[in-house]
């Protein structure tokens, strides 16, 4: 069997005023997350938002099922493999939802993806994926 998953982590920004300050996102530790094909598997990734104002950030995936994080990858096939995601950093591990953080430098920002099945000699080959997204509003 041939499994490989993968997550893409894509960045959006959105200003919400012309006269706010700048804000930053920046040092991502990876903008792919490589899970292995075995139960319970994790991987991470980290970057730092600076800025001087007050924002909102907010996180969310293409095949995010609910705000705790509950996810699936998927193959070319719609094959699914359950996921679980968290955030460390925010004021909360919420999902699609705007989690409003006070201005400052260099704050840090993990998101934690882990694999909830385990896969077997039944599950169909492919590369399994999905996307996450990150968004600020300041």
């Amino acid at each position: 069997m041939k499994l490989q998953v993968c997550i893409i982590m894509a960045s959006f920004f959105y200003m919400a005023s012309v006269d706010a300050k700048p804000c930053q996102i920046d040092r991502f530790t990876s903008n792919q997350l490589r899970l292995s094909s075995s139960y319970l598997s994790q991987a991470a990734t980290s970057f730092t938002v600076s800025c001087d104002t007050r924002y909102a950030i907010q996180f969310n995936a293409r095949n995010l099922t609910n705000t705790n994080g509950a996810s699936y990858l998927v193959n070319q096939r719609n094959n699914k493999l359950r996921t679980q995601m968290n955030i460390t950093g925010a004021s909360s591990s919420r999902w699609n939802v705007p989690l409003v953080q006070p201005a400052g430098m260099n704050e840090k920002f993990v998101v934690l993806v882990q694999l909830l099945e385990r896969p077997t000699a039944f599950t169909p080959a492919g590369t399994y994926q999905d996307h996450l997204y990150v968004s600020l509003e300041f």
